[in-house]
């Protein structure tokens, strides 16, 4: 079984720059969680590593897909489990970096077997209206159109998906739960802030990202003729700046709504981090003294002294 470190926490909290860290000290490689930072074009907004911190470390799955294309959770752990055994074997160290719990339980609690995807199937079923889709679905799985949201794309495409490969519905698929052998322990490393100190840090990192230019890579985003119905915008930030670039709404009340969803984002994050068993938190309060403790509990993860 392979032992996989991973630093873990709400958006906002310091993951990356923690990470780089480490990842410089330990001659580490970076593995992302993060369900954003995927999609090409989309920078700014997700607070992608910048291309100077791609240069000091290797990271691995940022910039893989361009935004209107469909990547499950599934599909996330099937290729972060190619690139672990592949460092593994390498003898590389490497480390599991992000706050996306659907990819992270993907990755370590997969529920059925591996049931692959079809890219032609996806690209015919992308081209149909979501509405339509949907449908579909309710059709031929009424349990999971009753579990999907009829605006979420993404997942009622891969439950289509599923039904298409195996003619079996998907929440038949996760009745069987026919649970594969496990191949990886996580070693979690929480990080965390208290809540005035998140938020703060919240705010100011969207002020930031709007004087870096976050307007004009939505700006860059419409004029490629992407739309803001697909799943990948509903990162927190981008639809509320495709509204005010239509027109909707204020820029200052698209920043306001902004940042209230990331704050409840972070929340959601905290809970499901909490709830997952042997995380060991660290406080950022104090940064130097909380990169010391990482540091020794990668040390104990990898054998070093």
């Amino acid at each position: 079984m392979i032992k996989v470190p991973c630093i873990v926490g709400p958006t906002g909290v310091g993951k990356t720059e923690i990470s780089v860290k480490m990842a410089l000290k330990y001659k580490a490689e970076i593995i992302s969680a993060d369900s954003r930072q995927i999609y090409k074009y989309m920078d700014v907004g997700t607070d992608k590593p910048s291309q100077e911190l791609q240069k000091l470390v290797k990271f691995h799955l940022i910039d893989i897909i361009p935004p209107d294309k469909v990547y499950s959770a599934g599909d996330y752990a099937r290729e972060a489990l190619r690139i672990i055994k592949r460092l593994h074997s390498q003898s590389k160290r490497f480390i599991l970096v992000g706050g996306s719990g659907l990819y992270i339980k993907a990755l370590f609690s997969p529920l059925f077997p591996d049931i692959g995807k079809d890219s032609e199937l996806r690209d015919k079923l992308g081209k149909l209206p979501t509405h339509k889709l949907y449908q579909e679905l309710k059709k031929i799985d009424p349990e999971s159109s009753n579990r999907i949201h009829p605006h979420d794309r993404q997942r009622i495409i891969r439950a289509l998906e599923v039904y298409e490969i195996t003619g079996i519905p998907l929440s038949e698929q996760w009745k069987k739960k026919s649970r594969p052998k496990e191949e990886l322990l996580p070693f979690y490393i929480g990080l965390f802030l208290k809540r005035s100190l998140l938020y703060s840090r919240i705010y100011n990192r969207f002020d930031e990202m709007i004087r870096r230019g976050f307007i004009e890579e939505v700006k860059r985003l419409k004029g490629l003729g992407y739309s803001k119905e697909l799943y990948a915008f509903n990162a927190v930030g981008y639809r509320e700046i495709f509204e005010y670039l239509e027109g909707r709404v204020s820029l200052e009340k698209a920043i306001k709504e902004a940042k209230r969803r990331t704050k409840e984002y972070a929340r959601r994050q905290l809970i499901w981090f909490k709830n997952q068993p042997g995380i060991r938190w660290i406080d950022c309060e104090n940064r130097e003294e909380a990169e010391g403790k990482i540091e020794r509990l990668l040390a104990e993860v990898w054998g070093v002294n």
